[in-house]
């Protein structure tokens, strides 16, 4: 059984050859580089990667296009932010070797701001990312979800080094509040405001309780609030598309 691990990147420079010498084992590495316009393209070339150059239309759009690309039995997707942690490509070998078929899930540990972060929004996730290649399909805009029906099976653990610093988290935040609301506004949706106070007040909970935001101290806090104004921000947005404040058009012009 061979691997493709599929990266997609674009202007990644800084993160390309780390995340793929973490890779470096597998049968096959192919990067959808984005028109990059920086270094990544070769410098993923240079690291023994199979680089094919295509726009992003959306994400679950480019998955689909890598999966099809891919020559390996099975497929694994790394962000370029991400990193192979020791031991984990053994890991991929010996569930590929025992069988019957199952979807690799692993544990994401994510860093930033020069930190892991155990707590929060940023708290450890476990996601889906080995799959039998034809045997999944993404949808969605944003965070394209993977579709199958296989179980599932735990694997090893990634590394996420998400954002740098406050500038390039609220440039994400805002992109993809707009991203999200494009993707509600097509599929026709219409929220009330009591459904977005609701979604609002839901997020905190879960980001300072569940979550354990409250044990995270200042930084983590910090991200649970803008979490929330996240969630208001994507909410808005979309009631704008869709013509406006349900409230703003009970009262008339001045």
């Amino acid at each position: 059984m061979t691997v493709t691990v599929i990266v997609m990147a674009k202007n990644e420079e800084r993160n390309i050859e780390a995340c793929l010498d973490s890779a470096s084992g597998v049968d096959e590495i192919l990067v959808l580089d984005d028109h990059s316009q920086d270094g990544t393209a070769s410098l993923a070339e240079a690291r023994g990667a199979r680089v094919i150059r295509r726009q992003l239309a959306n994400f679950a759009d480019q998955m689909n296009f890598g999966a099809s690309e891919a020559r390996g039995d099975w497929i694994f997707i790394l962000d370029a932010d991400e990193r192979f942690t020791p031991g984990l490509l053994e890991a991929i070998r010996k569930h590929l070797a025992q069988g019957p078929a199952a979807v690799g899930t692993v544990l994401r540990r994510n860093f930033a701001f020069g930190r892991r972060h155990r707590f929060g929004p940023l708290k450890a996730d476990r996601v889906p990312r080995l799959f039998p290649r034809g045997a999944v399909r993404w949808q969605g805009l944003v965070h394209a979800q993977p579709v199958f029906s296989l179980p599932e099976k735990p694997l090893g653990a990634l590394r996420h080094y998400t954002y740098r610093d406050w500038d390039h988290y609220f440039r994400k935040l805002d992109q993809y509040a707009g991203l999200w609301a494009d993707d509600a506004h097509k599929k026709g949706k219409t929220p009330s405001s009591w459904t977005i106070w609701t979604h609002l007040l839901w997020n905190q909970f879960k980001m300072f309780i569940i979550n354990l935001g409250l044990l995270g101290g200042p930084v983590c806090w910090a991200l649970c609030f803008l979490n929330g104004e996240y969630t208001l921000k994507k909410y808005l947005r979309l009631q704008d598309l869709n013509g406006g404040s349900r409230a703003g058009a009970d009262f008339p012009e001045p």
